[in-house]
């Protein structure tokens, strides 16, 4: 069966996100896992805790809870990662964060959420209103210069999809901020948010809402190769580097 790979910054397997993606798929594939954090105790992750000033990114542990990791510090797992992945038998590798992993190298394909998500947001909110939920508030200051570098001033906020049912009231704050502020278009960020977070977010805010999993997973499953490509034994994708 064709075989892709699937990296976390956290704690694998996301049994919490995987099978949604897997889900939306048009063809049966295989899917692999790893995480950066895997096989490691919490004292062993405390040092891979953000640095004084430094935004960190959220990772997701195997008991559902979160922590706050640097990326300068972890990229080194991910890379191993991502080399387990291709030994594994990979085609390609999508990276579970949209953090930019353009450092990651690789010859096979690598989906990089880092460059795609911004990439797609950016061309589909100019001109619009644009509302950013993030999972944790220490992101938010970054990514409203990160938008604003792109030509997109965005108000953003944060809802954390780590904490259990308390999520969905976390969801409902961010949306009433951002009908305040009249946006037009919503971009939930972390893949941890899930389709119950956008329908609160949607029927609060009232506009189209952007889910980060929903999206990588119809841009990964257009890589994928058709029904007779699968039978066949697939596709070798070609190039070096993240997408």
């Amino acid at each position: 069966m064709y075989r892709i790979g699937m990296t976390t910054i956290g704690q694998s397997p996301r049994d919490d996100l995987v099978p949604d993606i897997q889900r939306a798929f048009s063809v049966p594939v295989e899917i692999l896992q790893c995480g950066t954090l895997d096989g490691l105790d919490a004292a062993n992750i405390q040092r891979f805790g953000p640095d004084d000033r430094e935004v960190g990114i959220v990772a997701r542990l195997q008991d559902g809870s979160s922590v706050l990791i640097s990326h300068a510090k972890i990229m080194p797992r991910m890379q191993a990662a991502v080399d387990e992945m291709i030994a594994r038998g990979a085609e390609f590798v999508v990276i579970l964060c949209g953090a930019d992993w353009s450092a990651i190298r690789c010859d096979r394909p690598v989906v990089n959420p880092g460059l795609l998500y911004p990439a797609i947001i950016t061309a589909l909110a100019r001109g619009r209103r644009l509302g950013i939920i993030k999972p944790s508030a220490g992101q938010v200051e970054q990514e409203q210069e990160r938008y604003a570098k792109l030509g997109i001033l965005a108000t953003v906020v944060s809802a954390s999809p780590y904490t259990g049912d308390s999520r969905l009231a976390a969801a409902a704050t961010a949306a009433r901020y951002l009908r305040e502020q009249q946006v037009d278009l919503v971009w939930m960020t972390c893949v941890g948010m899930d389709e119950p977070m956008r329908v609160v977010v949607e029927e609060i805010v009232g506009c189209p809402v952007i889910l980060a999993r929903t999206l990588l997973a119809r841009v990964v499953d257009a890589l994928l190769p058709s029904q007779s490509g699968v039978a066949a034994g697939g596709w070798t994708p070609s190039g070096t580097g993240p997408t």
